[in-house]
């Protein structure tokens, strides 16, 4: 049997930023749903009326012209604290591969914002539907008051910054670390258990001795 081969960390760095890159979700487009919240089955249709509070809120909290740059802030600056994180697992004696490395993590950004601009317009409508079914019509209105006034505003504009923050960044920079140095000894765990695998399929697929 030949095995399954172990990959070299560049190869681990470049499948995490790969993955961070295209299942990123902007922390400022994020909603935090309670365990007693509707879940996307069962929730009911949303009211006209529920909706209209939604859209405005939406409408003042994400301004059209201000959307973009608020998605992609968030983006900026969790890629920065991605290749701090995988940072030790790249050849750092080799200055042409981490070249190599941090050229793809700009180009594939870069691409990744022209995804999410063509999809921004889809996603606060779906921003809509979610603040539309989750809350009730008393808690869209408390929201709305809440969105209108300066410090609402200021709330949901500044709310990508949180990401950049000292005190955040260096905390979400913890557990980057930590999660990121997981990622190779689970790849040997599911390497080893997909070698194990195929080897007992072969096993008991390989014909019966005559």
């Amino acid at each position: 049997m030949i095995p399954l081969k172990n990959r070299h960390p560049i190869a681990v760095s470049c499948a995490a930023a790969t993955l961070f890159v295209f299942s990123f979700q902007p922390l400022s487009a994020q909603e935090r749903v309670s365990d007693s919240a509707p879940s996307p089955v069962s929730a009911p249709a949303a009211s006209p009326a529920a909706r209209s509070l939604a859209s405005e809120i939406v409408a003042l909290g994400y301004p059209e012209e201000d959307r973009e740059q608020l998605f992609f802030a968030t983006m900026d600056q969790t890629v920065i604290q991605m290749r701090t994180a995988i940072a030790p697992s790249l050849p750092s004696n080799d200055p042409g591969a981490v070249a190599i490395l941090d050229d793809w993590i700009e180009e594939y950004t870069e691409e990744s914002k022209g995804v999410l601009r063509k999809h921004i317009p889809d996603i606060m409508d779906g921003m809509i539907e979610a603040y539309a079914t989750i809350f009730t019509l008393e808690e869209l209105g408390d929201i709305l008051a809440f969105v209108r006034t300066r410090s609402g505003r200021r709330y949901f504009e500044l709310s990508p910054a949180i990401t950049g923050s000292k005190g955040f960044a260096e905390a979400n920079q913890r557990y980057l670390d930590e999660s990121m140095a997981m990622v190779g000894p689970a790849q040997d765990v599911l390497m080893q258990r997909l070698n194990e695998y195929m080897s007992d399929k072969r096993a008991k697929d390989a014909p019966p001795d005559t």
